[in-house]
């Protein structure tokens, strides 16, 4: 237990963590600070594979989680072998890609690799101590930014494997001293807080077994730190000292890919209607807002619209100057009033969207997972800005020569989807797009 002057400065400090923005020249965990929303300037509106790119690099082994960058520092995660069975940390130049350090560690639980299952997924975060990642194997690891192993420990030695058939996907999410882990699968599950500077436990809360890919997001409650939790039937808050279950909405339907999105005091929830769902009929009013308010001196929270027929099926809701925007399954973009729900318009993409849109300025960036970026302006009406290609038209390249000499299904055979656009960061100046293999850095025109 925190004793009252600590709770009070740690209060304090989760507090500005949470409530500003994502600075200009860090982009910390997934989504940013969690609203996926940058300050950074000088972002491009157009490139192509032939122009527009500062550079290209390789990744060891595959990855899913999203870049973080802190100053002239990217830092990817990515695993490898047949069995998943080492696990990556890398360190990259900013300005010219170059690798810095790479660090490898053994999982703590194998699983075959395959495209069906999660591979490196869980996005680490990043702060001026150092970098925190977290992986599907139960591992989670600190370094520091010139990659000396600070700490490390195994969830599943502590807690128990993890269960289930396609993997672990949950985030981290942090706070100034807090590094903060959701489990989510069929067996024992939990969120835990961990210190940042010994990654011993400070509390643990256990939850309901279930799988869900979702990862914590931490809100603003009165000067005081709420971890909200979008995942398997339910959207629960957590005081984020003690991890006390503060409340629970029930009866969400299709919450098991798209995060809780908080932006002020207004919590986007997304779900996927889906076939294989029982409850599917509703799963597309699950898609809803939350309003974040005080009911006789306690957090609570209202529910201020439901979706008529928008729904987030990979890609977690964005909140962005007075709008919600929502992306099905097939790549269908949904803009909704933030404060009335009332839709603005429906407009196809260029294709689906697996990473999250991205919100800077005078623009909306939609990440389709085949490599083009289609840019939107902010607003009521439907006005594209840009359409982007990434890709050239050829396959996705193996990282290493192991990769490349396995079978496709087994052995590591990674480029079995293709380059897919699974992760995206923002900084001044740049635009960082990551595929299961590859990093790319985009520029501005001119700069």
């Amino acid at each position: 237990m925190f004793n009252n002057k600590r709770c009070l400065l740690l209060s304090t400090a989760i507090l500005l963590n949470a409530a500003v923005l994502q600075a200009g020249d860090t982009w910390t965990g997934f989504r940013g600070s969690g609203s996926n929303i940058t300050t950074a300037t000088n972002l491009p509106l157009n490139w192509s594979p032939a122009q527009g790119i500062r550079w290209k690099q390789s990744v060891p082994g595959y990855g899913q989680s999203s870049p973080v960058v802190w100053k002239d520092s990217i830092f990817v995660t990515s695993i490898a072998g047949p069995q998943q069975e080492k696990c990556f940390i890398h360190a990259y130049g900013l300005a010219d890609g170059k690798l810095l350090w790479s660090k490898e560690y053994p999982a703590s639980q194998t699983k075959k690799t395959s495209s069906m299952v999660s591979r490196a997924a869980p996005t680490p975060t990043v702060d001026e101590q150092g970098i925190y990642a977290f992986f599907e194997s139960g591992d989670v690891i600190a370094c520091s930014h010139a990659g000396e192993t600070l700490w490390q420990r195994s969830l599943v030695k502590d807690y128990g494997p993890f269960v289930s058939n396609h993997g672990i996907g949950n985030s981290l999410a942090q706070t100034k001293e807090q590094l903060i882990v959701l489990t989510a699968h069929d067996g024992p599950s939990y969120l835990l807080s961990l210190d940042k500077q010994t990654g011993k436990n400070l509390w643990k809360t256990d939850r309901e077994e279930g799988v869900a890919w979702t990862s914590p997001v931490i809100a603003d409650r009165a000067g005081k730190p709420e971890i909200i939790v979008s995942a398997k039937g339910t959207v629960t808050g957590y005081q984020g000292l003690t991890g006390e279950l503060l409340r629970t909405l029930s009866g969400i339907s299709g919450n098991t890919i798209p995060s809780a999105s908080v932006f002020e005091d207004y919590v986007l929830i997304g779900a996927a209607t889906d076939r294989r769902n029982p409850d599917a009929a509703n799963a597309s009013e699950s898609n809803c807002c939350l309003k974040l308010v005080t009911k006789d001196g306690k957090p609570s929270y209202e529910i201020i619209w439901k979706a008529e027929k928008a729904v987030s099926y990979y890609c977690t809701p964005l909140a962005f100057e007075g709008c919600a925007y929502f992306v099905n399954k097939v790549g269908v973009v949904y803009c909704l009033d933030l404060k009335t729900g009332k839709q603005l318009y429906a407009e196809r993409l260029s294709g689906p969207c697996w990473s999250s849109p991205l919100a800077a300025g005078d623009k909306i960036y939609f990440f389709t997972k085949k490599g083009t970026t289609d840019v939107l302006q902010p607003g009521p009406e439907f006005k594209l800005l840009a359409s982007n290609e990434l890709f050239a038209d050829e396959p996705e390249k193996p990282a290493t020569e192991e990769s490349s000499q396995a079978k496709r299904g087994s052995e590591g055979g990674y480029p079995q989807l293709g380059p897919t656009i699974y992760g995206v960061a923002a900084v001044d100046q740049a635009l960082l797009i990551r595929t299961g293999t590859e990093l790319y850095c985009i520029e501005a025109q001119g700069k």
